[in-house]
């Protein structure tokens, strides 16, 4: 990997390791994307982390969404307003703050969990095709190091 780089301050694009995620995550994107619209639910990958988030725990804050998400505060409020009008998620008054709003999945939102699941599943299946086991853990462990050394 450290071959990305010429002795005389060139870059050779297809050695970079961010180039790579780059590409790997704007492919999967695509596909989840085209995926999920053909179950009638065109969701971005932004949107779907979301989901994910709430699958996991519902009745949280928009602050610790974009936390568990990566996202910024404006960036989640966004998302969230989009999911609220298009009936996949709520946000109710938290009974212990009345100025904090909490967000829920609405049945639409549960719903969607039974049809993109499997579809999100036969992506990762497809990707991950001829890879060995031993090979991707131990990629992810080095993407979760240099996460965090960027930190």
């Amino acid at each position: 990997m450290r071959d990305q780089f010429t002795g005389d301050d060139g870059i050779v694009l297809d050695n970079a390791m961010a180039f790579w995620i780059a590409r790997v995550y704007l492919a999967s994107r695509g596909i989840l994307y085209r995926r999920f619209r053909a179950h009638g639910a065109p969701l971005t990958p932004e949107q779907w982390m979301v989901l994910v988030r709430l699958w996991e725990a519902e009745g949280v804050t928009q602050a610790h969404m974009a936390a568990r998400t990566l996202r910024d505060e404006p960036t989640i409020s966004r998302i969230v307003a989009v999911m609220e009008r298009d009936g996949l998620i709520e946000r109710r008054a938290d009974p212990a703050d009345r100025r904090s709003r909490l967000l829920y999945l609405t049945e639409r939102g549960r719903s969607l969990r039974r049809t993109l699941v499997p579809e999100a599943r036969a992506m990762v299946r497809e990707s991950l095709a001829g890879i060995p086991e031993d090979d991707l853990v131990i990629a992810r462990r080095v993407l979760q190091r240099m996460a965090e050394n960027l930190a």
